[in-house]
């Protein structure tokens, strides 16, 4: 495949979806009366709090808090299974097994093929494969029949696209990926290679264990820490270290995300070796690990350790890279977020309404009704869509499909209002007064129950509300209380702030803050009330260069939440 090809393969899976197999992907069991609590005692997340049908991120870490493994962990029928890349499952079961000791556990790696499916239509995919409804895939892990075959499907994203895994044993699983081949074709999905799903994976800020993480990386620089590791759960193994890392700072480097300028002619770019160093004023800054020329963003991009003082989100770098100079851009991951299919549906809903506006019922075509059903493909649930098709078809005469169409959406959805609702006027129209009448019954009774769970949940929103004010006028006296004995106290000062705010009582919140940051110029979660305590009073720029300092002191700290409610806070003021 040539590399145009597959640039158009990686942009189609941006569009419409992919599919493509797993062979370095594995599926382990963990199995035994001892299961749960060894799983938990073992890895780095909190497997006591999965719900069935639940999973989570994990990690097996060595005593200094090296990474051993990356996988998901999911509960599922009583059992847990381990969702394994990169060729590590023997890696999993060899450092479990030991330390087994006298624990009532048994792993086993099962015998089967794993492929992927990813991308907007890839629910819809789901659904023409024998999913009965969006429902059915709305678990993180589930058993389903998809083309007569029982598969194991996994909600995980492989390319920042809304995906799923498959899992399916060896016996007809050729069989099963024709037939999976030639409905994917049927959606316009395509066949990703090697390449480009890499290509997807990078943008998305996905890590490869091998390339961009190994046995030599302590888990705090790979900021997988935020997504992998519960400080709350207990001990495990590493988690002495970690609590130690944690406490002191952010690693002399963190892994983080290089654009680069498109003046360097990106797209013929030769991929550069893994860990090839960056040089700023010829000194060593970064390292460059998994690297490509991303599709969606027309650059050449990279996964890289950057060091701590560097690691800005938004700072522009004049470096040398192999002898050569570069223009790059710190970000952070991913270095893509693609809109979701519910966002992607949306956008093609308000088309539709536009181009509804400017067509009239005997148009022989309507681009209208083309961008709605393919906006019911992206989100097969989506009332809004299904109600304005249904309106288009009743208007062309075409009353049979719209009902069937609204018989779909109470399929999807038995407590849709709007479905109900229009059956009613679409069996009226077809002089059905009975079925009119007892459709419009239906949506009544749901209307009143929606109301009264509404009314319920407001009232408890209120009193939520009301407990968080009373619970700040508490904390407020211990603060007042410590402040009286040290003015100059961070986390007294940092604290009454945070009540402040939360009160709405942004102009005195604002000394304290202040006085958290004079302090501790590195303490970021002061930095997010200060900002909240400035845009309360309307004063935007100074709410936005309080976010912009604080998303610099957080990006060097590799604060990672912190830093994302900044840019949050941030985008929304802008």
């Amino acid at each position: 495949m040539t590399a145009k090809t597959s640039i158009a393969n990686t942009n189609s899976l941006r569009t419409t979806g992919a599919i493509f197999a797993l062979p370095d992907y594995a599926l382990a069991t963990v199995t035994g009366k001892d299961a749960e609590r060894f799983l938990h005692a073992q890895t780095t997340s909190d497997v006591k709090g999965l719900s069935p049908s639940q999973g989570q991120m994990s990690a097996l870490l060595d005593r200094k808090a090296h990474v051993i493994a990356l996988f998901d962990i999911y509960r599922h029928d009583d059992n847990y299974l381990l969702l394994v890349p990169g060729n590590q499952c023997d890696t999993v079961i060899n450092q479990l097994e030991t330390f087994k000791f006298a624990d009532k556990v048994e792993f086993e790696k099962k015998d089967g093929i794993l492929f992927a499916v990813q991308g907007p239509r890839s629910r819809r995919l789901l659904m023409l494969a024998g999913a009965k409804t969006a429902n059915d895939l709305a678990l993180p892990v589930s058993q389903l029949s998809l083309l007569k075959c029982n598969v194991t499907v996994f909600s995980r994203s492989l390319t920042g696209e809304e995906g799923y895994i498959l899992f399916l044993k060896n016996e007809g699983s050729g069989e099963f990926w024709e037939k999976l081949r030639q409905a994917a074709a049927s959606l316009e999905m395509v066949e990703l290679d090697e390449k480009a799903v890499d290509a997807a994976r990078i943008e998305a800020g996905i890590v490869s264990f091998g390339i961009d993480v190994t046995e030599e990386n302590l888990m705090p620089e790979t900021g997988l820490d935020h997504s992998h590791v519960s400080y709350t759960k207990g001990c495990f193994l590493g988690q002495e270290v970690l609590a130690r890392v944690k406490s002191h700072g952010a690693p002399s480097r963190g892994l983080v995300g290089l654009v680069f300028a498109e003046s360097n002619d990106s797209e013929k770019q030769s991929q550069f070796p893994i860990k090839s160093e960056v040089l700023l004023d010829s000194q060593p800054i970064a390292w460059i690990h998994s690297n490509c020329y991303s599709p969606a963003l027309k650059r050449y991009v990279a996964i890289a350790y950057v060091k701590r003082e560097h690691r800005v989100v938004g700072k522009t770098l004049s470096v040398t890279i192999g002898g050569k100079p570069y223009t790059v851009d710190v970000s952070l991951l991913p270095l893509l977020s693609p809109p979701t299919s519910s966002q992607r549906a949306r956008q093609l809903y308000e088309e539709a309404l536009d181009c509804f506006a400017k067509e009239k019922d005997d148009d022989e075509t309507s681009q209208a009704e083309s961008l709605l059903r393919e906006a019911l493909m992206l989100e097969p649930t989506m009332e809004d869509a299904y109600e304005a098709l249904g309106v288009i078809l009743s208007r062309r005469n075409r009353l049979d499909e719209a009902v069937s169409l609204m018989k779909t959406l109470v399929e999807l959805n038995a407590d849709s209002v709007m479905a109900h609702a229009n059956l009613s006027v679409f069996y009226m129209q077809q002089e059905k007064i009975e079925q009119a009448e007892e459709e419009k019954a239906i949506s009544m009774s749901i209307r009143m129950r929606m109301a009264a769970k509404e009314a319920t949940k407001e009232r408890h929103q209120e009193e939520e509300k009301k407990r968080l004010k009373e619970e700040a006028k508490e904390r407020m006296e211990m603060f007042r209380q410590v402040l009286e004995i040290d003015s100059e106290d961070l986390l007294a000062n940092s604290g009454m702030g945070n009540c402040l705010v939360t009160l709405d009582e942004f102009e005195r919140a604002l000394p304290y803050l202040q006085k958290a940051i004079e302090v501790k110029p590195a303490h970021t979660v002061a930095y997010v009330d200060l900002a909240r305590a400035f845009a309360g009073l309307n004063q935007k720029s100074e709410a936005a260069q309080t976010l912009e300092r604080g998303i610099e002191v957080a990006s060097k700290r590799g604060d990672m939440m912190p830093l994302k409610q900044m840019q949050a806070q941030l985008k929304e003021l802008s």
